[in-house]
């Protein structure tokens, strides 16, 4: 059975997703190996496409450069509208082997076929527009140049300027990518957060100022531009994926695991937590992203 959306516009878009099953008569050739009709592989002729067709092949998950804006409003929440103009084709060979070497390479097989994203947007950059009542709206070029939904990763970096970042940079995005990766497999449902980080959610809720911050087990401050959300225990644990996948473990003890910083040792019991939950459960060290060079 092919899906079928049905996209109404009064005010808002309102798009449903209809899955179902269908009957095949007995003359019907299977084909698994192409992808069905709700996108269709490969968008062009150029060498990545075969990457693009392998890789659909193997996690049944689509590698999009062309598409159009409803792709990713659709199950987008954030208080930020998104403008992600589609890829310059010229760096996408980039931009894929950005998204595996800082990203896909680190983790198992098993890890990836259990969170892959249904889809993956390339986009050249991103846009955000910030509204506030009473205020005018604010556009603005995105940081992290990164959103996720539960069927999405956008990557904005499909343009030149992912090679003009320095070595340091590139180990911030690395950060950024994983942890919208991590995101993006929270929305889906792939994964979930452990329960012992629960356990350790600040007494006194999110709702805390931030004088409070580093006593209370936070390490950001109240937003995420990212997903321009609040505080709260999604973004909390993202903040800790971020931090560990983006600096080395010397790093991290001379900033936020110091004792002067962590004054009520709740970050080191979640940062330990953390690390040995994914060591033990899915054989991922996420501390080696950190230390990648």
């Amino acid at each position: 059975m092919r899906h079928f959306l049905v996209c109404t516009f009064t005010g808002t878009c309102m798009l449903f997703l209809m899955w179902g099953l269908g009957a095949c008569n007995k003359e019907a050739k299977l084909t698994p190996n192409t992808p069905p009709a709700f996108y269709t592989l490969p968008q062009g002729q150029h060498p990545y496409d075969d990457t693009i067709m392998a890789f659909y092949k193997k996690y049944g998950s689509y590698i999009l450069y062309k598409y159009d804006s409803i792709d990713y409003i659709y199950n987008y929440t954030a208080n930020l509208t998104v403008n992600a103009p589609v890829a310059n084709e010229a760096y996408i060979q980039s931009t894929l082997d950005f998204f595996r070497t800082q990203c896909l390479d680190f983790y198992p097989e098993s890890f990836l076929t259990q969170t892959m994203p249904f889809k993956i947007l390339l986009a050249a950059y991103m846009d955000t527009t910030k509204q506030s009542p009473g205020n005018p709206p604010i556009t603005k070029r995105s940081v992290t140049n990164l959103i996720a939904s539960r069927s999405m990763l956008l990557i904005g970096w499909a343009d030149s300027t992912l090679l003009q970042q320095t070595p340091a940079q590139r180990r911030q995005l690395r950060a950024y990518l994983n942890r919208c990766y991590f995101l993006q497999a929270l929305q889906s449902g792939a994964l979930k957060i452990p329960d012992f980080f629960y356990a350790l959610t600040p007494p006194g809720g999110y709702a805390n100022g931030s004088g409070r911050m580093f006593q209370d087990g936070m390490i950001e401050g109240s937003t995420s531009e990212d997903q321009g959300r609040l505080q709260n225990v999604n973004w909390d644990f993202l903040c800790y994926i971020n931090a560990i996948t983006g600096r080395t473990k010397a790093e991290l003890d001379a900033t936020i695991l110091n004792p002067a910083v962590d004054v009520s040792g709740l970050i080191r019991k979640k940062y330990d937590g953390i690390i040995k939950y994914y060591k033990t459960t899915y054989g991922v060290d996420l501390q080696a992203i950190g230390e990648a060079q």
